[in-house]
């Protein structure tokens, strides 16, 4: 899918895209920050989400308009998967939350990584690399180095996602 779309066609296929990964690359910087500032990890992640969602209210629609307008499927599959992180996270928590702290978190980490897969029909097939790429990191740190610091995958997970979502904001 990815050889077949060059980028001024993949933004016309996702118009989104380029919102997408402005508010991706909001969210990793602030995941990234938290692993500076792990005592402050939650904050972060609280005023990254409120800087990327009034990033995305503001900018949106400038980024998306000279690409077209998005389908009703892809703002269906946008906030379905919005409303999908909310029950991974929640079945994450119920799951994990008597396994502590780094378990606990890898497991959200995971559950956000899941979200982004049904996410790829709104912002393209980078989404869905992104959310193999952070659920096999979230997984490999659940599950196979349980010896690997936590601080070692929110780092890693937030990298990655400023890596993906700057590739899609400058898609086009």
């Amino acid at each position: 899918m990815l050889a077949g779309l060059s980028s001024s066609s993949w933004a016309t296929s996702f118009p989104m895209v380029r919102a997408g990964g402005m508010f991706i690359f909001i969210m990793g910087a602030s995941v990234a920050l938290g692993a500076v500032l792990p005592n402050r990890r939650r904050l972060l992640l609280v005023v990254g989400a409120a800087a990327a969602t009034i990033a995305i209210i503001l900018l949106a629609a400038r980024l998306s308009a000279p690409f077209g307008i998005p389908t009703r499927i892809q703002f269906g599959f946008l906030f379905a998967s919005i409303g999908a992180e909310a029950i991974l996270v929640r079945a994450a928590v119920a799951l994990y939350r008597a396994a502590g702290e780094r378990s606990l978190l890898l497991a959200v980490l995971l559950a956000v990584g899941l979200h982004f897969l049904p996410m790829a029909v709104a912002f393209g097939p980078m989404c869905a690399l992104l959310g193999l790429t952070l659920c096999g990191s979230a997984g490999i740190g659940l599950w196979l180095r349980t010896d690997v610091p936590l601080n070692r995958f929110w780092a890693s997970d937030g990298l990655i996602k400023m890596a993906f979502g700057s590739i899609m904001f400058l898609t086009a």
